[in-house]
């Protein structure tokens, strides 16, 4: 028996976003940190408040990720951590849904300081 488009839809919205994911486009002058998020794609994974069109349900949302103890629930929340868990959340929890998207230490370190100032 074939599956039916409704069937699929689930699979291919996942998909979509994965390889959106995937492929970030390349770096540009970024005026505002929430264009910075949109270009690494994380509206797509991520509910972000103050960040156009981030409604994302794949990831947690980060509207209190200030608040928490832990960042993926292995690290301790710290700017430092945060700022190494944006470049490279593989190192840290290999297998996580979040892929390598190729974020630069400078854009790691304005992204933290946005979300840290959300306490």
């Amino acid at each position: 028996m074939k599956p039916s488009m409704l069937q699929l839809m689930p699979s291919l919205v996942l998909s979509a976003f994965v390889i959106g994911c995937l492929n970030p486009p390349p770096h540009a002058d970024h005026g505002s940190t929430a264009e910075l998020m949109i270009h690494y794609g994380c509206p797509a994974c991520h509910v972000i408040p103050s960040v156009p069109g981030a409604v994302g349900k794949v990831g947690p949302s980060l509207q209190t990720l200030a608040q928490r103890s832990y960042l993926a629930g292995v690290l301790p929340n710290t700017p430092a951590n945060l700022e190494q868990w944006l470049m490279h959340p593989q190192t840290f929890q290999p297998g996580v849904a979040m892929p390598e998207m190729g974020v630069s230490q400078e854009d790691a370190r304005r992204i933290a300081v946005f979300l840290e100032g959300r306490r």
